[in-house]
C-alpha cells in the first residue's frame, strides 16, 4: 500500500513516544527530522564515508539518537519505501556528507526539557 509523508511522520511519532528509538539509557535527547521530498530509487546517500543506495523511492527519516552532540555519534536512518511502506534502517555515527541535503532536513521532534 502506497504511503505519504504524514503516515511517516505518524509511524515515527508513535515509535518516539513507546520508547523505539531510546537506545542509550540515561543520554537521551532524540530528535527526529525528515526529507519531506522522497530520495528517488537508484540514487546513492552518502553518510559519512559511506555510500548507501536507496532501492525504491523513500521518505528519509533522520534519528539523532544524541541531539546536538559535537563529532560522531550514534544515529539512525530509515527509509520507507513509498510503493509498499517497508522499511530500511541504517545504523551509523555520521551525519549526512551531502550539506545541501542534510539543510533540507525538517525537524519534527526535538528533545524533551528536562523535567517534562
Amino acid at each position: 500500500m502506497p504511503i505519504d509523508l504524514e503516515h511517516v511522520k505518524e509511524v515515527t511519532k508513535k515509535a518516539y513516544d513507546t520508547g523505539a528509538y531510546r537506545r542509550l539509557k540515561g543520554r537521551e535527547r532524540i530528535a527526529l527530522a525528515i526529507l519531506e521530498t522522497p530520495v528517488k530509487g537508484g540514487t546513492d546517500v552518502q553518510i559519512g564515508y559511506k555510500k548507501y543506495k536507496v532501492e525504491q523511492d523513500a521518505y528519509l527519516v533522520f534519528i539523532d539518537l544524541m541531539h546536538n552532540a559535537n563529532f560522531q555519534h550514534p544515529v539512525l536512518y530509515e527509509l520507507y519505501n513509498l510503493q509498499d511502506g517497508s522499511v530500511r534502517t541504517i545504523e551509523e555515527k555520521f551525519p549526512l556528507a551531502d550539506a545541501k541535503l542534510e539543510r533540507s532536513l525538517k525537524y519534527y521532534i526535538l528533545p524533551r526539557k528536562e523535567g517534562k
